[in-house]
């Protein structure tokens, strides 16, 4: 059994012991948990949660990705350690692990917010400043909110409160416009469909039956004998800006100028 298989029967046992937590609670309330029992579960659950997610969109971004499990992973203990000894500690102590918990789980949403921006690829230079603009915001932001709890706990000056609210409505504002001109906004295939178009006729040999296919790209399609599914994508190469790189020789796009990857390079047969 490998290692996601693992993680996922852990992750989804962990579930299903909180939903049986959950029932309990509500269909026998005498028999329900003590507020620490339910604190942790719903604090581990949530924690656990965000995880996924970010296991999920962030596959290629290692050092984002350990930094993310780091920080919740400080933030998770010191909140756990709250709950359950918190009768027990001094206001000093009790105020210090509330503080560095606060402080973890800041980095960790700033690190969860680079991971959903950073592939948002958007076709007209706008975007790329837009996007650029979201990353700074949401670093201000991370960096303020941090420096605040550190140098003041949770009891910041006005001044410095409505700096750091302006840092959250430009982080929020320009994310929201970032999405919103991924989804709606102009595609490469808009202007300049390119030489093959959406789709073309192909031809190949069924790799289980030997059978002829005749399919079209990026379209699914059957082997005739064997009843193979077969999908072939075709895409041609385009610079980030949407133009298309079709026979150019350049290694920079003469549209925007950004750098041409050298496995998107026109090569001459």
């Amino acid at each position: 059994m490998n290692r996601r298989v693992l993680i996922l029967w852990g992750f989804l046992g962990f579930v299903g012991v909180l939903m049986l937590a959950g029932v309990i609670a509500v269909l026998f309330p005498r028999w329900s948990m003590s507020g620490e029992m339910l604190a942790s579960t719903a604090l581990i659950g949530g924690y656990s949660l965000a995880g996924m997610i970010l296991y999920l969109f962030g596959q290629r971004m290692i050092w984002s990705r350990r930094l993310f499990f780091a920080s919740i992973a400080v933030s998770l203990i010191a909140f756990l350690i709250v709950i359950w000894f918190e009768q027990s500690m001094r206001w000093r102590v009790e105020n210090y692990f509330w503080i560095t918990g606060a402080v973890a789980i800041t980095l960790a949403s700033g690190v969860l917010h680079r991971v959903f921006v950073w592939p948002i690829r958007v076709n007209i230079p706008s975007g790329t400043v837009l996007r650029w603009i979201a990353i700074i915001f949401s670093v201000t932001t991370t960096a303020c909110i941090m420096t605040g709890f550190i140098a003041d706990g949770f009891r910041w000056s006005r001044g410095y409160g409505q700096f750091v609210g302006l840092n959250v409505i430009g982080v929020a504002g320009s994310t929201v416009a970032l999405g919103a001109m991924a989804l709606f906004g102009p595609k490469p295939e808009d202007d300049d469909p390119g030489m093959l178009g959406a789709s073309i006729p192909v031809s190949m040999t069924c790799p289980r039956c030997q059978s002829v296919i005749k399919a079209h790209s990026n379209k699914d399609a059957r082997c005739d004998s064997c009843r193979l599914k077969i999908r072939v994508e075709v895409e041609e190469p385009r610079c980030t800006c949407g133009y298309l790189l079709f026979e150019l020789e350049s290694d920079t796009c003469p549209e925007c100028g950004s750098g041409i990857a050298v496995e998107d390079r026109w090569q001459k047969s």
